[in-house]
């Protein structure tokens, strides 16, 4: 089973996906993750491009180190065919050569010798759009805009073109093929072409996808020409545009879904050590719309049934044959028959009642609403019964009754579609205002760790019960190959659990094998995750890893990637900026300014949140000016050095500790109850102690404390409770000189 252990619960599959703003690898991807969920797979997308002003830039020798690294992977599922967007087949075969020859794969839409793929039998989809505007409209003058040269796809589509035109005895004219890659601007550029350098005349244009179609739409409508008036459009895909444009795009239906199902279960079935095919291919659909001039007819209702009458011979039978193929895979087949059974009573009751068929037609919008929120399906409801009243009109006492009532009924689907609208609207813009709240806290902060407290406290309000980032030890240039992505600092949390861990050079992670990262149990439960690398412009900085939820959209995914860069550039630059401006450079820890800089910070953070009660700590070293005076000052800069490790070592990792200058410390920290605070200040004084024990000097290293927990966060009250901890220290310093027991 490739490199799978025997006893493992679960398999891990990896999906290597060139974008998630592609509606078609999106759809392929729910495929997958629907297979997934059904089988009790773990699932981690690696995402091979990421947003920048212009464009998507490609870092695919990021994912494929990730791929190759990762030990805890049974499979890998490659969008092959979608890569070619952004990066030379030369290269991809690169890539995929330099994974291990014993991590099993399967590809989509490219066909990789030796690796079994699964394609979209491309030629039959265009072949069954040329074959349609030729029998159906008469066209005779159809133009072709191909996909990119050398993409076998592209050129299974070309290859369909030309087929139905010699099956339709078309002469073939190379003067109506235009050069495409599968864009709007391609799209826009062969209409521009045909009309203005090649000047000539065509009935039909036929685009190798969706993209490139809605370019043609584009530029035909700026020149005035009528489609499909005078020209009939088609494309390839179903893209999520396509049947709201306007007009609607004819196209060629793939069904990524399936293919991403497909895929899923092949690699199952690879592992499992069953023979599979090296080639599947998953059949489009050509469905006819606006574009090449078929509008409100029945041709699909017609295309489910049986040939065989007997089938249809009455209304219930034709009715329930119908609901049957609408409803496919949405509701049980019980309710189906249930919800016919109703209707049909309804029509044929005598006399035939609106109200009480509208009233009925109501209930079972409510009722699909449990099952699914897509109701426009209920138009074709709506076709289906007046076909099957016009057909069967011997069934019903009132024809015309019937068929205004059920025109009625639209205006039913109508108004349910509208609330569904605005309860999804505001649902998204309660999303949103998370996620923008999200993005403004993250690039507000410069320390890592109040950046873990952060996505604490905020992702979980989405659903999402897990985030890990993985720090480059250097930032690496976007474009790098072969570079060293070796994790130096893995910061976030599952569940209820916080995990930080800071690697030493030799046992940084690649952050690729979940299971060895410290505190994290990937396989507590079923995973499905986003792995983002993180980049800051041109600065590749780390990793994101994320779970994948469907009611996230992809726009917030990338928001979050963005805001949690730009969060870690800026704490890496207030990092350089510590060096030089607010660290103490005696004794490494921040010095008066960068004290109360992170403090405010600190500050804000509590605000919005109720983890603890803050305390300060306000410290004054017992007997310098003695140890000065009798050792030497570069004795007494050791002594306040060593004061310093001890309380670093002593005092938790997110206190933040300060040097207001000379023997003066001064410590913020959090703690659960008033009592921890003299804990807190009894574990300092015993590491002292501790250390004075060792006999390391012929003086001891001692501190006068004084401490005030902190009852408002306000910056004014901050800086009122760091001189009322001083007043306090003073006290006791005054008691311990009176006592002997402090040497000043």
């Amino acid at each position: 089973m490739g490199r799978s252990k025997k006893n493992k619960k679960r398999l891990h599959f990896g999906v290597l996906i060139s974008t998630i703003f592609d509606a078609c690898q999106c759809a392929v991807w729910n495929g997958i993750c629907d297979y997934a969920e059904a089988n009790d797979i773990h699932l981690t997308a690696y995402i091979g491009t990421h947003t920048t002003h212009t464009e998507y830039a490609p870092h695919y020798d990021t994912c494929f180190n990730a791929i190759k690294n990762n030990t805890s992977l049974d499979g890998i599922i490659l969008f092959t065919g979608f890569f070619a967007h952004n990066i030379s087949l030369d290269e991809i075969n690169y890539y995929i050569d330099s994974l291990p020859k014993t991590l099993p794969m399967v590809s989509i839409s490219y066909t990789m010798p030796g690796i079994p793929s699964v394609v979209t039998e491309n030629t039959s989809g265009i072949y069954d759009a040329v074959d349609h505007l030729i029998k159906i409209h008469g066209k005779s003058k159809i133009a072709f805009i191909k996909g990119p040269d050398g993409h076998p796809e592209a050129e299974e589509r070309f290859d369909g073109y030309k087929k139905a035109l010699a099956d339709n005895a078309i002469k073939f004219d190379k003067n109506y093929v235009f050069p495409g890659d599968f864009s709007r601007t391609r799209g826009e550029a062969a209409a521009k072409e045909m009309y203005d350098k090649r000047k000539i005349t065509v009935d039909a244009v036929v685009a190798s996808d969706d993209e490139t179609a809605i370019g043609v739409l584009g530029e035909f409508r700026e020149r005035g020409i009528l489609v499909p008036t005078e020209v009939a459009v088609t494309g390839f895909d179903d893209d999520r545009e396509s049947a709201t444009f306007l007009p609607s795009i004819s196209t060629a239906r793939q069904d990524f879904f399936e293919i991403g199902a497909v895929s899923t279960k092949l690699l199952v079935d690879k592992l499992n050590g069953k023979k599979v095919e090296e080639l599947i291919y998953v059949s489009p659909v050509f469905i006819a719309r606006q574009s090449c001039g078929c509008v409100g007819n029945f041709t699909n209702i017609y295309s489910q049934m049986d040939d065989n009458t007997e089938n249809i011979d009455s209304l219930f039978a034709f009715t329930i044959k119908s609901l049957t193929n609408i409803f496919n895979n949405i509701i049980p087949q019980s309710s189906i028959c249930e919800w016919t059974t109703e209707i049909i009573n309804a029509i044929t009751n005598s006399p035939f009642s609106k109200k009480d068929f509208l009233v009925l037609f109501d209930e079972l919008l409510i009722n699909y609403s449990y099952y699914s929120k897509d109701f426009d399906v209920w138009h074709e409801v709506l076709n289906t019964l007046t076909l099957g009243v016009e057909m069967h009109h011997d069934e019903v006492e009132c024809a015309h009754s019937i068929l205004s009532a059920i025109i009625m009924a639209t205006s039913l689907i109508n108004e349910t579609c509208l609330r569904e609208k605005i309860r999804v609207d505001k649902e998204i813009n309660e999303s949103h205002l998370i996620f923008r709240r999200s993005a403004n806290s993250f690039v507000s902060l410069f320390d890592i760790n109040l950046l873990i407290d952060e996505l604490h406290h905020i992702l979980p309000e989405l659903l999402l019960d897990t985030a890990l980032i993985g720090i480059y030890k250097n930032p690496i240039k976007s474009g790098t190959l072969n570079a060293d992505r070796a994790i130096e600092t893995v910061i976030g949390f599952d569940g209820n659990k916080k995990i930080k861990k800071v690697y030493d050079e030799k046992s940084s992670e690649q952050f690729t094998d979940f299971g060895a990262i410290d505190g994290f149990d990937f396989n507590k439960t079923r995973r499905t995750f986003y792995n983002f690398p993180l980049f800051f412009i041109d600065d590749e900085m780390g990793v994101l890893l994320i779970p994948y939820d469907a009611q996230i959209t992809t726009d917030e995914y990338e928001a979050l990637r963005l805001s949690i860069s730009t969060a870690i550039k800026g704490a890496q630059l207030i990092s350089k900026i510590q060096a030089l401006s607010i660290t103490d450079e005696l004794t490494g820890l921040l010095n008066r300014r960068g004290f109360f800089q992170f403090s405010y910070s600190r500050l804000q953070h509590m605000r919005r949140s109720s983890e603890g009660i803050p305390i300060v700590m306000f410290m004054d070293m017992d007997g310098l000016k003695y140890i000065n005076d009798t050792f030497g000052h570069q004795e007494g800069d050791i002594a306040i050095s060593v004061l310093a490790r001890i309380l670093k070592e002593t005092l938790r990792e997110e206190d933040i500790i300060g040097r207001m200058g000379g023997d003066e410390f001064v410590v913020l920290s959090l703690i659960k109850t008033k009592d921890d605070g003299v804990t807190l200040i009894k574990r300092i004084r015993d590491s002292l102690d501790s250390y004075n024990d060792k006999k390391h000097h012929p003086y001891k290293v001692s501190a006068s404390i004084g401490s005030i927990i902190l009852m408002e966060t306000s910056n004014e009250c901050f800086e009122s409770a760091v001189l009322s901890a001083d007043s306090v220290m003073y006290e006791e310093k005054k008691a311990k000189k009176a006592q002997g027991l402090s040497r000043k």
